[in-house]
């Protein structure tokens, strides 16, 4: 049996707001997506170390420890503890995602 899976507020947040906003215009396309997101994040249970680990040299700040993989178009950012696996963020591959996550700002 692998780790529980935990959703951060933020990461349930981010998967409504995706919902909520495709959903205007294809409900379907949605639901297919949030199936899609939610089924990538249910690999991690048997699969927890699947996705690399952010690097300091990609993202100079970033806490250590953090994960991704992509549902492409989005990226689950996710730490593996020992008795568990907490989904921090869902964000959209385009977007900056140092700020939301680490809360380091854009150098524009």
């Amino acid at each position: 049996m692998g780790r529980r899976i935990v959703l951060s507020e933020s990461a349930y947040y981010d998967i409504d707001s995706m919902f909520a906003y495709i959903s205007k215009d294809n409900w379907q396309a949605a639901e297919k997506l949030r199936l899609r997101i939610y089924g990538g994040i249910k690999k991690l249970q048997d699969f927890p170390e699947i996705g690399p680990v952010i690097l300091e040299e990609d993202a100079p700040g970033a806490q250590r420890g953090y994960r991704h993989i992509i549902v492409n178009p989005y990226i689950i950012f996710y730490r593996v503890l020992e008795d568990r696996i907490v989904i921090a963020r869902v964000l959209h591959g385009r977007q900056n995602w140092l700020q939301p996550l680490f809360g380091i700002p854009s150098e524009e």
